[in-house]
Parts: C-alpha cells; structure tokens; sequence
C-alpha cells in the first residue's frame, strides 16, 4: 500500500489557484464524470481531458458510452465554450486523446453532439492511424507468448 502524506484540497468551479507563477482556473464540466474539471493554465492552454473528442471535422462531447450522463456532458461543453468566449480567451485546447487545437471554433464545432463510439469515425488527422478502442489483435495468447524485445542500456 502506498501512503501519502498530503493533505486533499477539492477545487471548486471557477477557483483560481497557483503552483509557482503558474496561474490554474478550474471548470466544472460535468458529464464524462460527475467532478471532471477542465484546467485553464495561465489563459494559454485549456487542458479538457475526457470533456472533448475531436474527430476530423471537429470537436464533440467525449465518447457516448463513457460518460455518467451525456446530456449534461453537451451543456457542460456548451457552458466552458460561453465562459470562454464571454471572456475573450482563446486558448491551446489540449484533450485527453484527440490531441490539441488552437482554434476554438473548431474545438467546439460540434458542442451540441456527442462522439458515437458506435460509429467509427475519423480522427483529427485523416492521414493518422485509427487508434480508438480496435483492440482486436489483443489477445490472451499474443499477451503469454510474443515477447518483448529486450533493449540495449548502455
């Protein structure tokens, strides 16, 4: 068991704290969970984690089946583009998968729907390799017989 020995601090939507000289705003962006937050790091880079997806033509609420409630997950995307734009931010969109974008309007062109992880579609760049849950060559057999090539330390 591993112990740590720190205290829990719960963020709060909308509080602003900092590590250093880096300034860190918080967005409760409910929906994937029900405390996901989105990370605002000195009004430069927003990092959203499982808040967006972005597919070729834009971004969508995260993957359909892997969220607690995906209508509030839509709102809660509808509601961190207004804060941002209302402020006249815009900021390097980092997601958790999909990579990042420095245009809002593409970050947020598809608010009002959720990525379908029932339908395969495309990702940011059309010339990249589809990675998104094909796990069909992960097998039991592969995962006790194919071994790890061993690598030179100098």
């Amino acid at each position: 068991m591993v112990k740590i020995e720190n205290s829990k601090v719960l963020l709060r939507d909308g509080q602003i704290f900092h590590i250093g000289d880096i300034k860190i705003e918080c967005f409760l962006v409910p929906g994937h969970t029900w405390g996901h937050m989105a990370y605002l790091i000195d009004d430069t880079y927003l990092f959203t984690g499982d808040t967006l997806w972005f597919g070729a033509d834009g971004g969508y609420s995260f993957i359909n089946m892997l969220a607690e409630n995906n209508k509030v997950a839509v709102r809660s995307l509808a509601v961190l583009e207004n804060r941002l734009r209302e402020r006249g931010i815009r900021p390097m969109v980092i997601t958790g998968h999909t990579g990042w974008t420095d245009d809002l309007d593409f970050a947020f062109a598809h608010r009002d729907k959720v990525c379908n992880s029932w339908v395969r579609q495309k990702p940011h760049d059309p010339d990249a390799p589809y990675d998104a849950y094909d796990e069909s060559d992960d097998t039991e057999e592969k995962a006790r017989n194919i071994r790890l090539k061993k690598q030179n330390r100098k």
